[in-house]
């Protein structure tokens, strides 16, 4: 989380306190991700500090707090959201034997957006945790395609997979979007195909990527653009759910 300092030199900080049902639950996921205990009270009011690094969070327990009602959010900003997100993930695969995708807790891959690269971290309270870092125009290069007619379609498209996170929604638009496909070519016709590919893998299907290997075989010159494509692509498919 990020801190600033004022004129006059004191440290200002922003500490979110968000509810759960079970303050003992909560402390243990938060702390298996690598966060310490500063603070734990069970009565007569629950409310648990934790913190790692820069991020503090503080919860509260209410036995009226029901994780699939809790509409509670909080954006965290870090240096490497790469790397946090490695160690989370890690974290919950040796905690729970597989990554959780699904449900509370539950974690997603990091995503580049608009504005930032981002994963997101729901905990078993329900809190949602936008985790990222500001993003570059080269960490946007998934997003845009060069053909104009295109570009802003596609990047509807993109934002609701990605950024929504509804992928039901992304499956229920993609009839619209038969005809672009179609039409596009090279860099930007694989840049399609690996949102297709991922969005396979969200619906918890198998990937069917015939198209894209197909095309990685015809265009897929030694460059920094189709590097980034096959990189893409082979995480997709070795993805360990």
């Amino acid at each position: 989380m990020a801190t600033t300092q004022n004129n006059t030199g004191a440290r200002e900080k922003v500490i979110p306190i968000m509810p759960c049902p079970d303050i003992r639950v909560q402390v243990a996921f938060y702390r298996e991700l690598g966060f310490e205990v500063l603070g734990v009270y069970t009565s007569p009011n629950p409310y648990a500090a934790l913190q790692r690094g820069n991020i503090e969070l503080h919860f509260y327990g209410s036995r009226k707090a029901a994780p699939h009602e809790n509409p509670t959010m909080c954006f965290l900003m870090v240096q490497d959201v790469d790397e946090v997100n490695r160690v989370f993930t890690a974290a919950l695969k040796q905690h729970y034997g597989k990554i959780p995708r699904t449900g509370f807790p539950k974690i997603t891959k990091v995503r580049n957006l608009v504005g930032d690269r981002r994963f997101t971290l729901t905990d078993p309270g329900g809190n949602t945790l936008f985790i990222g870092e500001k993003s570059t125009e080269a960490d946007r290069f998934f997003r845009t395609l060069k053909a104009p007619a295109h570009a802003k379609a596609f990047a509807v498209l993109y934002d609701v997979v990605y950024s929504k996170e509804d992928p039901l929604l992304a499956e229920s638009m993609l009839p619209k979007y038969t005809a672009m496909g179609e039409s596009l070519t090279g860099l930007d016709k694989a840049k399609y195909l690996l949102l297709l590919a991922d969005l396979q893998k969200y619906l918890g299907r198998k990937v069917e990527d015939a198209a894209l290997r197909q095309l990685l075989q015809q265009y897929g010159e030694d460059t920094p653009d189709w590097r980034q494509v096959r990189s893409k692509h082979l995480a997709i498919l070795e993805e360990d759910e």
